[in-house]
């Protein structure tokens, strides 16, 4: 069972004690500290910590209450955050979690979300929607009021929560239903502006990551369903993360597995043997011999707004197949960005379409049911005649179509002319930017008129970080078999004064002058002090101080009332704490050195 505190142990009142002095003890908090095996049953370190620490507690699938300890944790991450956005000039705001669909259904979102967002009715059939992502909301609240290139640019974010029907939530924090999140919305009046916004919010965002302490790679990205033509993600390095990444060691490229480009290796292929050429049913059908993988995939639109002039387009369908080296998978993000690209120069689908795109399985009765061909660019085959000759089947240019994997060649301008073969790293994406251009300002009329009093769209980007996803992230990659290891800057507390015995007065006395020493130095601006003066063993009090976290702790034995000394412990990740002794009166300048504090 949880060991829940509630004033001194040793009392038998069951009113709750508090302090007049207004000094942070354990004895007075309530932190669910348990050594419930069941929280230790999760295969993932972090989120079995987080709930033996008393961090977190479940409340359903995918679903988390913050307790005080994990709030404080929470909110410094917050102020970091904050201290940056408002460095580079955007303000803060609040937008609705409980959103109209309207404008989800002008910019064409609406029918490509089903099933993955909370969709409902209210009491009079009016369809709602459980806020995912604000980008709609914020370009329709900017259209109502924006007039002039005057009033550009315009920054603004948010820090709250959102929801997002995850068909099996896991991992705790790390993929959970209802997650916090920090958006940045950004608008300019042109994509120069629009793209010095997006450096100087991708500054921004390496140095929240670097103030919170934690190492962290920036990665080249796929927009997804957001949109825009720019992307990159945040990523904390670790073995449990659901993200690949390709890096090269040698001039740092890094990319998502999902728009990584490399050179074609072929030392590094498999060969292939005559029984899986034997299997390949799409390759006989194509006839087009045993070194080509095909893929078949189904698209169709899934947009039904009527647009004035245009015709409904949520009929547009058809099949498409990739050509890739034998064993390579063939990468259908990049293939929906060039179908999607071509089906809008064709002008057979409107810009604010919704494509889907799917492997399947299932051949065509004729080849002449296929519309697409896409050649990667490792591929060099003779084509058959029925498909060159067909006027049904469009045959795009041959580009970078296969997931780039370990081991394919770097092809960065550092690396060029070299071999430096790319290398896969598995991580946590926790932030993720992106240039929007006027995908979403056109769709829902954001216009601004310029000197020459032209209607004109506006330039955005997004920028989003996963507060709640990032605390889980932190734990699991400062986490050791001891407990969490925060860094500095985000531990609920900085400092805990540990007593060896609290049933003698004069040592808890002790602990309140070292509390009032370090309170009252510079070191203290966030009050980031707890005393541990609950009724409990030194030893147990010990162990549960590795497992939240503190960066130091400050025990206070009998040589403290013999000489005032006190004896420091810093926490180290993978290794034994560093022990210092130090009497009270150097107690803040040892600090004040610790911390590189002026």
């Amino acid at each position: 069972m949880p060991k829940l505190h509630f004033g001194h142990s040793s009392t038998k009142q069951l009113t709750r004690q508090y302090s007049q002095c207004f000094r942070n003890r354990l004895s007075q908090s309530f932190i669910p500290i348990t050594k419930d095996k069941s929280a230790s049953s999760t295969d993932l370190k972090s989120h079995a910590l987080l709930l033996k620490g008393g961090f977190i507690r479940q409340s359903g699938a995918g679903i988390y209450s913050l307790l005080p300890f994990g709030l404080r944790t929470i909110e410094k991450i917050e102020r970091i955050i904050d201290a940056e956005m408002q460095a580079i000039g955007c303000q803060k705001l609040s937008l609705p979690t409980l959103l109209n669909p309207d404008n989800w259904k002008k910019t064409g979102r609406w029918n490509g979300v089903i099933g993955e967002f909370f969709r409902f009715k209210d009491r009079k059939e009016s369809d709602m929607l459980l806020a995912p992502t604000h980008e709609e909301e914020i370009t329709q609240l900017i259209a109502n009021d924006l007039r002039t290139i005057k009033q550009l640019p315009i920054r603004l974010y948010q820090i709250g929560r959102k929801y997002r029907d995850e068909l099996r939530p896991r991992a705790g924090l790390l993929r959970g239903r209802e997650f916090i999140m920090k958006d940045l919305y950004s608008f300019d009046a042109t994509q120069e502006e629009a793209y010095i916004t997006y450096e100087q919010a991708g500054q921004a965002y390496q140095n929240i990551f670097n103030r919170i302490g934690v190492p962290f790679v920036v990665a080249e990205a796929d927009s997804g369903n957001i949109g825009g033509s720019k992307s990159h993600e945040y990523h904390l390095l670790s073995n449990i993360g659901e993200d690949t990444l390709l890096t090269c060691q040698k001039c740092g490229y890094t990319a998502n597995e999902e728009l990584a480009v490399g050179k074609y290796n072929p030392n590094r292929e498999g060969v292939m043997t005559e029984e899986h050429w034997n299997n390949n049913d799409m390759l006989k059908w194509l006839r087009i011999g045993s070194r080509v993988q095909a893929t078949l995939l189904e698209w169709r639109v899934l947009s039904n707004r009527k647009i004035k002039g245009q015709n409904d387009n949520s009929h547009v369908k058809g099949l498409a197949a990739v050509l890739t080296p034998f064993g390579r998978e063939a990468n259908t993000l990049k293939v929906q960005a060039s179908l999607n690209t071509y089906l809008r120069k064709q002008q057979k689908i409107d810009n604010n379409a919704v494509l889907d795109i799917h492997i399947t399985n299932e051949l065509p009765k004729e080849i002449s049911n296929l519309q697409h061909l896409f050649l990667d660019t490792a591929v060099s085959i003779q084509l058959p005649e029925e498909i060159t000759n067909s006027a049904d089947i469009t045959i795009h240019q041959p580009d970078h179509y296969r997931l780039a994997k370990e081991g394919d060649h770097c092809v960065s301008r550092e690396c060029e002319n070299s071999n430096n073969e790319l290398s896969c790293v598995k991580a946590i994406e926790c932030g993720h930017t992106f240039y929007l251009g006027t995908k979403y300002s056109s769709a829902l009329n954001c216009t601004y008129a310029n000197d020459k009093n032209e209607k004109l769209p506006v330039e955005m980007g997004c920028y989003g970080i996963g507060i709640s996803r990032l605390l889980a992230a932190i734990a699991e990659i400062r986490a050791d078999s001891k407990g969490i290891v925060w860094p500095q800057a985000i531990a609920p507390f900085k400092f805990c004064i540990v007593t060896t015995n609290s049933r003698k007065p004069e040592l808890n006395d002790f602990a309140d002058k070292v509390y009032d020493q370090l309170k009252d130095s510079v070191l203290m601006h966030e009050n980031d002090i707890m005393i541990d003066d609950r009724n409990i063993g030194f030893g147990e009090k010990m162990t549960d101080a590795e497992l939240i976290g503190y960066p130091y702790t400050v025990i206070v034995g009998p040589k403290a009332l013999q000489d005032g000394q006190l004896e420091i412990k810093e926490r180290i990740q993978f290794k034994e704490s560093h022990k210092t002794t130090v009497p009270l009166n150097e107690l803040v300048s040892f600090f004040k050195r610790e911390l590189c504090v002026q």
